[in-house]
């Protein structure tokens, strides 16, 4: 549920405050919502259910199924907003050209000062894979353990602090600060240590004293009190949501599909909600619609589009690249059957194939003499039991894990997916 919070709180902080703040044909919309804390909340999130997927081990498939939930819709979502921009924007409003598209899908717009961003609210990508990356990384290792631990989460809220004094001014240290999302890093030390505290692994006070100076930071680094104070409630509730009792009441029940639904596309809605669902105001805008009607459009043109990019891109793309057979080896079956008439009978390529068949049968568990059609069915695999905990989409959507659906009782999509994965 706090997952589903968060992204609402984007969506509606992105339509009544930054849209209309940035394109004044939108007018004026029923309502303005300026606390910007929906995406940090996400980060805390995304964090957090990282640190439960790396706590069962194997770093290396939980960095490979985050990528591929992330990536895929990524890059398609990409591409997507582009295309709006340029064809379906007023005129002048999209400033872009292949050369962005190329370097958003790389991750790389921080790095290079003359690459314009496709959508601001992409800024949640790369910091999230820096991080997963670096998680993996020390995963198993003496810093992801024990004290070492503990300083790295305060290093975390502390050194970018001290970097931020040398990145007033243009220049190669503010240039990585930016690509590496130094500024970011205490919402992902706040994570972590919800997850310790929540195991018994970090002391009540421990945790008060770290979540404060996350807090601090936040502010130091955003300039907006208001939203950090928002921020610093969403956190509470992320707190009583890990350490609590369930939150297993009547209507949470009554809830609970509509939310876990939500939940589970929240990523593609991140992904496709900002841009676009400008441009659905303006259009609406244009024909006389009504400031409520174009809220409704911003925000349910983010719930279809994020739906569609989730099960057309992200779910397939995930259990095709996380998979039990490679993708060189459907190729190789499919070619060791097609027979090309090369393949005479008693050549040597012939014998060849022969041979490859029965080899190529043996590795997807079909019996002896048994071609491909008969092989069982479901052989061909679908996505390997992910080892995050999994209520779904950060995602950012899609639980194809086997985690719980609900921690303490509140549903949040599948660390894979997360976002905002």
């Amino acid at each position: 549920m706090l997952r589903v919070v968060a992204v609402f709180c984007v969506l509606l902080q992105h339509a009544t405050h930054t849209g209309p703040a940035n394109h004044a044909e939108l007018g004026t919309l029923p309502f303005t919502f300026v606390l910007s804390m929906g995406a940090s909340t996400l980060m805390v999130i995304s964090a957090y259910f990282a640190c439960a997927s790396l706590a069962k081990g194997r770093p290396g498939r939980f960095l490979r199924n985050r990528l591929a939930r992330m990536m895929p819709a990524f890059a398609a979502a990409v591409v997507l907003t582009f295309l709006v921009q340029r064809w379906v924007a007023p005129e002048g409003w999209g400033q872009l050209d292949g050369r962005d598209v190329v370097f958003n899908i790389l991750l790389l717009q921080a790095w290079l000062p003359d690459v314009r961003m496709v959508d601001f609210a992409y800024w949640t990508v790369p910091v999230q894979v820096v991080a997963f990356a670096a998680g993996a990384l020390l995963c198993g290792r003496a810093l992801g353990r024990g004290r070492a631990l503990r300083l790295l989460l305060w290093a975390l809220v502390a050194v970018p602090l001290i970097v931020r004094l040398g990145t007033f001014e243009p220049g190669p240290l503010r240039t990585a600060s930016d690509g590496l999302g130094l500024h970011r890093a205490q919402l992902f030390a706040a994570g972590a240590a919800i997850w310790l505290w929540s195991r018994g692994r970090l002391g009540g006070p421990h945790l008060a004293c770290l979540l404060t100076a996350a807090v601090v930071a936040q502010e130091i680094h955003s300039g907006e009190l208001a939203s950090t104070i928002g921020f610093g409630v969403l956190l509470l509730a992320v707190c009583l949501a890990a350490g609590g009792p369930d939150w297993d009441r009547p209507l949470l029940r009554a809830l609970s599909r509509p939310i876990t639904w939500l939940a589970g596309i929240s990523y593609g809605v991140y992904l496709v909600h900002q841009e676009i669902g400008n441009v659905v105001m303006v259009r609406l805008a244009e024909r006389g619609f009504t400031s409520w009607s174009l809220l409704a459009g911003f925000v349910g043109s983010a719930v279809l589009l994020g739906w569609l990019l989730t099960v057309l891109v992200e779910r397939p793309a995930h259990r095709w690249l996380t998979g039990p057979q490679p993708a060189w080896l459907a190729s190789a079956v499919l070619f060791s059957w097609v027979r090309p008439p090369l393949f005479r009978p008693g050549s040597v390529l012939a014998r060849a194939s022969v041979t490859g068949q029965r080899r190529t049968g043996r590795l997807l568990g079909a019996e002896p003499g048994r071609g491909p059609a008969q092989i069982q069915r479901g052989s061909g695999g679908s996505a390997l039991p992910s080892a995050e905990p999994s209520p779904r989409p950060v995602s950012q959507a899609s639980a194809r894990s086997a985690e719980a659906r609900t921690v303490s009782g509140i549903a949040v999509s599948p660390p894979n997916n997360s976002q905002v994965r």
